[in-house]
């Protein structure tokens, strides 16, 4: 095993940074990819502790998106559905995992 190409990162044809880089990904949707791949895969990690990793990186990137998408005010106080949306409301759940309670249903 190799501490620069370790096996929980080469389980197809494949190797994961290698994906993350052709497909032009982010930090944020890149280390996505590389929790969803390795999920279980790894010495002393759980496949939950490696999903609910990927889930913070998601609930990161939907929150960085939604602000990004929230527009500056406007001179003329005309309003948009986006200025009421409080992207900083976060829930726990009970592995302490962040996540916005109103997209998903636990």
């Amino acid at each position: 095993m190799s501490k620069i190409s370790p096996a929980h990162y080469r389980q197809g044809s494949i190797e994961v940074w290698d994906f993350i880089v052709d497909q032009e990904l982010g930090y944020l949707e890149g280390n996505i990819v590389k929790y969803i791949t390795r999920a279980g895969k790894k010495d002393n990690e759980s496949r939950l502790d490696d999903l609910l990793k990927a889930q913070a990186y998601i609930h990161k990137a939907v929150s960085t998106e939604l602000t990004n998408a929230i527009p500056s005010p406007r001179p003329n106080g005309s309003s948009d559905q986006f200025q009421d949306c409080d992207v900083t409301a976060c829930c726990y759940d009970e592995y302490n995992s962040p996540y916005d309670a109103a997209l998903f249903d636990r």
